[in-house]
C-alpha cells in the first residue's frame, strides 16, 4: 500500500510515517510582527502578497504598521541534500558489490536504504532534466545531451516554463537552494556571458551555484563558474582540483547558511564531474588505489569478482544469472601484456577517481553532521547519471576529444602519456571494456537505454528517525522522475498549480516514499510504466516485463554508416525483469504477442512524452544549426580583452575557410601575449606573439593549430617594432568533408611571412571545457615545446581591432569518417618526458 502522506489530516500521524503533512497553514509568531513566520499552500508561486493587515492614518503615530509573515517550510521538514556522481556503473561503487571502494555511499546505504533497481535515462543532462523536474527527459526538452540539440519539443534542451524545477518550487516554499558541480542543462548556445540566464541554475531555482557548464571539465582548469561569472581559482595554483574545492565551497556555504539563518533548511543539489572523462584525481588517490592492485586481473574476471559481491550482499539474488560477454569487446586473456600494462593504468585511475569524489562527498555529508543536521537530512545519493561510460573507444585514449572527433589513439602511442595519466597533461578515458565491467551483472553501457546496463544506478537514501530499516534493500521499480516527488512528499510541499502564473504540468514521476516502511520492503512498485529512449534505442517496462530494441550502432564507436530505418530497422527482445533481474533470458522469440503488446504501450507513452520524431542519427546531429547568438554571423569583431566565451557565442573556425585580422599597437620594448585563442592542450589554435627565452625570439607573431593534441603545426614571422602593426592569418580550406585541411598564409604588415598546409583540420569540436579568449588564455595553453607558455599569458601590447571573417561551411556530415582518413600519430611533450622515467623503458612489464 503506497502512503500518501500529502493528503493526511494530522501532522503527527504523518510524522509517524517519514514525512510532512501540508495539509494545514502553519503560523508563527505575532501576525504582522517582524519575527511572524508562515507556510503557504504552495498552489501559486510565488504567492500572492497578502493583504496589508495594519492601520494607515494620516499621520504615523495614529497608524499601526504591519509585515508579511516570512514564507517557511512546513515544521519538521527536513533539509536534502541530493548527490548524483556521473558515469558511474552500478557495479563501480563498493557499496554495490564493486571492488572501488566509497565509504561515503557505504555510510548513506548503512544508515538507510539502498535501491537496486533504480534507473536513469541512459545519459547524462536528460537525466539530470528528469532529475530537477520530475518529468520524463523528452517532457523536458532533453531527449539528447544539449550539444546535439535538435529543433523539437522533445530534443531542444529547453525545460519549459510549464514544467518547473524542484529548486523553484522549494525557494518559493522557504528553502535556501543551492547547485554544485555539473551543470548540464543549460542550453549550449545560452551559455555565455551575454545569456539569457533564465536556464541557468539561478534561473531555475537555484540562489547560489558554483560549478561547471556543460558536459564535462578538466578538475585541474575548469570552465568554472560562480553563479553567471567565470573564475579562474586554478591560476598559480598547480595542486588546485575541483573535486576538493567543490566539496569545500558546499561546506562553507552550508556552514554559514546554518550561522546566519539556522532555522532555515537547505536544499544542496551536488553532482561533482566524477567519475566522468576526464578521470582527473590527485595523485595520491592513484598511488592508494593503484597499491591495491583491484584490476590487475582484467574486466573478465572483475565482473566475476562484482557478481560474486552483489550475490554476497544480497544486491542480486541468488538465482540471477551474470550476461554473457559481448563478442565485440575483447576477452581479457586475448591481449597482449603492452594492452594489459595500459589498461589496468587506466582502470588505476578510474577507481581513483571514484574513491576521490566519494570521499569528499564523505567530507560534506560529514560536515551536515558536524553541524548538528544529520538526523534532519534527507540524503539521496545516485550512483551515476547513467551507466559507465564506453566513450573511450576499444583501447581508451590520452584526450576525449579525439573520440568525439572520431579518431582511435593507438595503444603504443598512448604510452607517451602513461607516466601522465590522470595529470593535467592528459584528458583521459579508460577503455570501453572497462565501462561493461563496471556495469555488471547487466549487458550494454552509457547511451544505451534499452538495457540495464546502460541506465540501472545504485541509490542509497537515508532520513535518521524516519527509515527506519536501516541496512535494508529496495527492489521496486523505480526511476530518476521518482525523486522530485519524493522529496515533496518528506517536506510536505505540494507540487505548484502555477509558477510564475503559468499553470504547471503535472510530475510524472511518483513518490518513493512508501517504500521506507519496513513493511513495505516488498510491496509492489508504484511506478508500473516507463519508457526509455535515446539515439532511436528504445525500450518499454510494464508490470515487470520489458521490451527493448537491439543496439545496432556500438556506443564506444562513430559510426558513419547510414542507420538502419528507426522504426522497422530494429529487432526487439521481451524479459521478465520480475524474475530475470539481468535481461539474461530474450523471450521474445518464445512470446511474439507479448511484445507487440508492449510495442503499443511504448507508442501510447512515446505520443505522450514528446518522444517524437525518433532520430537514430548522431555525429550528423553535432553540428546543427542552432539559434544561437552567432546564428548566421560571418564577421566578429573585438578589441581589448574578452574571455571565457564558450564556443557557442564565438566564430567557429571549424570546416570552413576563414581570416583573422589583428590590429595591434606594441610598446617600447615590445610585446608578447597572446591575442586569441580558443581551445588548449587537448585541441585548439593561438595566434600570439611569442614569449621568448632570455629575451631572444621574443615577440614574434605566431599562429599555431593543434590537431586534438596530435599534431601542431606553426607559422611564424619576424619580432615586431614598435608601433602599429597589422597581422593576418588567412585560412583556404581544402573541403567540402569534415576535418580537411588546407593552405594558411600569415602575413605581417600586408606582407606574406609564413605559408604552410595541414593534411587534416579538427572535423567535429575543440575541447568544449575550454573557450574563446582575446588578450589571455585563461586554462590551457595551445603550444608543446616551440612557443610553448604558460597561461594566462596576457597580451602586453594593445588590441585596436580583432576580425574575424568566416566563409561557408564546407562540411558533409554523412562522410565524416570517409574524410577523415588516417591521422597523425601523437606528439610526445619533451619536457614532461624529461622529468620522469621514459614509459617504453617499461612497456610490457608486469
Amino acid at each position: 500500500m503506497k502512503i500518501r502522506c500529502l493528503t493526511l489530516a494530522t501532522t503527527a500521524s504523518v510524522l509517524a510515517l517519514g514525512c510532512i503533512s501540508a495539509s494545514a497553514q502553519q503560523v508563527t509568531g505575532t501576525p504582522g510582527s517582524p519575527t511572524a513566520t508562515t507556510t503557504i499552500d504552495g498552489k501559486l508561486l510565488p504567492p500572492p502578497p497578502p493583504e496589508f493587515g495594519g492601520v494607515i492614518n494620516e499621520r504615523a503615530s495614529e497608524s499601526k504598521a504591519w509585515w508579511a509573515p516570512r514564507v517557511v517550510p512546513p515544521k519538521g521538514a527536513p533539509n536534502v541534500l541530493l548527490i548524483m556522481t556521473d558515469d558511474q556503473g552500478f557495479g563501480a561503487p563498493s557499496t554495490f558489490g564493486g571492488v572501488i571502494p566509497t565509504p561515503a555511499m557505504d555510510r548513506i546505504a548503512a544508515q538507510g536504504l539502498r535501491y537496486t533497481n533504480f534507473h536513469s535515462t541512459s545519459l547524462c543532462s536528460p537525466t539530470r532534466a528528469a532529475l530537477i523536474t520530475g518529468r520524463n527527459h523528452h517532457s523536458v526538452g532533453f531527449g539528447v545531451v544539449g550539444e546535439i540539440s535538435t529543433g523539437f519539443p522533445g530534443y531542444d534542451s529547453i525545460i519549459p516554463i510549464e514544467k518547473g524545477t524542484i529548486g523553484t518550487t522549494l525557494k518559493a516554499n522557504g528553502y535556501a537552494t543551492s547547485w554544485f558541480g555539473k551543470n548540464h542543462n543549460t542550453p549550449s548556445y545560452q551559455s555565455s556571458q551575454a545569456g539569457p540566464f533564465n536556464q541557468w541554475p539561478n534561473g531555475m531555482g537555484f540562489e547560489y551555484f558554483y560549478g561547471f557548464v556543460g558536459g564535462d571539465a578538466s578538475q585541474w582548469q575548469p570552465n568554472l563558474f560562480r553563479n553567471t561569472t567565470a573564475i579562474y581559482p586554478f591560476q598559480d595554483n598547480p595542486s588546485w582540483n575541483l573535486t576538493t574545492a567543490m566539496a569545500d565551497e558546499a561546506i562553507q556555504h552550508v556552514k554559514q547558511l546554518k550561522e546566519i539563518a539556522p532555522d532555515k533548511p537547505f536544499f544542496v543539489y551536488y553532482v561533482p564531474g566524477g567519475t566522468h572523462a576526464p578521470h582527473h584525481p590527485t595523485p595520491d588517490w592513484i598511488k592508494k588505489i593503484s597499491d591495491m592492485h583491484l584490476f590487475d586481473q582484467g574486466w573478465n574476471k572483475l565482473r566475476e569478482t562484482i557478481f560474486a559481491n552483489q550475490k554476497r550482499l544480497g544486491i542480486m539474488p541468488d538465482h540471477a544469472r551474470l550476461t554473457p560477454w559481448p563478442k565485440e569487446l575483447p576477452q581479457w586473456d586475448s591481449i597482449g601484456e603492452l594492452e594489459k600494462k595500459l589498461f589496468i593504468k587506466q582502470a588505476d585511475v578510474y577507481g581513483a577517481y571514484l574513491a576521490y569524489t566519494d570521499h569528499e562527498i564523505g567530507r560534506v555529508i560529514q560536515a551536515v553532521e558536524d553541524l548538528g543536521e544529520l538526523n534532519n537530512t534527507l540524503i539521496i545519493y545516485i550512483g551515476g547519471d547513467n551507466g559507465a561510460s564506453a566513450e573511450g573507444m576499444i583501447n581508451g585514449t590520452p584526450n576525449e576529444f579525439t573520440t568525439f572527433n572520431g579518431v582511435p589513439v593507438p595503444v603504443k602511442a598512448q604510452y607517451l602519456w602513461y607516466p601522465f595519466w590522470g595529470s593535467d597533461k592528459t584528458f583521459p578515458h579508460f577503455a570501453a571494456p572497462w565501462a561493461w565491467a563496471m556495469d555488471t551483472p547487466f549487458k550494454w553501457v552509457k547511451q544505451v537505454p534499452s538495457h540495464f546496463g546502460g541506465t540501472a544506478q545504485g541509490v542509497a537514501m537515508s532520513w535518521p528517525g524516519h527509515i527506519n530499516d536501516v541496512g535494508g534493500i529496495r527492489r521496486q521499480f523505480h526511476h530518476v522522475i521518482d525523486i522530485a516527488p519524493t522529496i515533496l512528499e518528506a517536506t510536505g510541499i505540494s507540487q505548484p498549480d502555477t509558477i510564475d502564473g503559468i499553470k504547471q504540468s503535472p510530475m510524472e514521476g511518483v513518490s518513493m516514499a512508501y517504500t521506507w516502511d519496513k513493511a513495505n520492503a516488498n510491496a509492489e512498485t508504484a511506478h508500473t510504466t516507463q519508457y526509455f529512449e535515446m539515439l532511436g534505442n528504445r525500450a518499454i517496462y510494464h508490470d515487470g516485463w520489458v521490451a527493448a530494441t537491439t543496439p545496432i550502432t556500438l556506443p564506444w564507436e562513430l559510426s558513419s554508416a547510414p542507420p538502419p530505418d528507426v522504426i522497422t530497422g530494429y529487432k526487439w527482445e521481451l524479459y521478465n525483469v520480475r524474475e530475470d533481474l539481468t535481461q539474461f533470458d530474450d523471450l521474445a522469440a518464445k512470446m511474439p504477442e507479448k511484445v507487440k503488446e508492449l510495442q503499443a504501450v511504448f507508442d501510447v507513452e512515446a505520443k505522450k512524452y514528446n518522444v517524437l520524431p525518433l532520430d537514430n542519427t548522431t555525429l550528423a546531429r553535432w553540428n546543427t544549426p542552432r539559434p544561437s547568438l552567432t546564428a548566421g554571423q560571418t564577421v566578429f569583431t573585438y578589441s581589448g580583452e574578452l574571455t571565457g566565451v564558450p564556443a557557442s557565442a564565438a566564430p567557429s573556425i571549424l570546416n570552413k575557410s576563414y581570416t583573422i585580422t589583428a590590429e595591434v599597437e606594441i610598446p617600447k620594448g615590445g610585446a608578447e601575449g597572446m591575442i586569441v585563442t580558443e581551445g588548449g592542450r587537448f585541441g585548439g589554435y593561438g595566434l600570439l606573439l611569442s614569449k621568448g627565452v632570455a629575451g631572444v625570439r621574443r615577440g614574434k607573431p605566431v599562429f599555431l593549430y593543434n590537431l586534438l593534441n596530435l599534431k601542431r603545426t606553426i607559422w611564424s614571422g619576424p619580432e615586431l617594432s614598435a608601433g602599429k602593426h597589422t597581422i593576418v592569418f588567412d585560412f583556404k580550406s581544402d573541403g567540402p568533408g569534415l576535418g580537411k585541411g588546407g593552405t594558411g598564409v600569415l602575413s605581417v604588415d600586408a606582407k606574406e611571412v609564413d605559408r604552410k598546409s595541414i593534411e587534416h583540420g579538427t572535423p567535429i569540436t575543440f575541447p568544449e571545457d575550454e573557450t574563446f579568449d582575446v588578450g589571455q588564455d585563461t586554462r590551457t595553453g595551445v603550444a608543446m615545446l616551440e612557443y610553448r607558455y604558460d597561461p594566462p599569458f596576457k597580451f602586453t601590447g594593445k588590441i585596436n581591432k580583432l576580425t574575424f571573417k568566416l566563409g561557408p561551411e564546407l562540411k558533409n556530415p554523412a562522410q565524416a569518417k570517409a574524410e577523415l582518413g588516417p591521422m597523425p600519430a601523437p606528439e610526445p611533450d619533451p619536457i614532461e618526458q624529461s622529468k620522469s622515467q621514459k614509459p617504453s623503458a617499461n612497456i610490457g612489464k608486469k
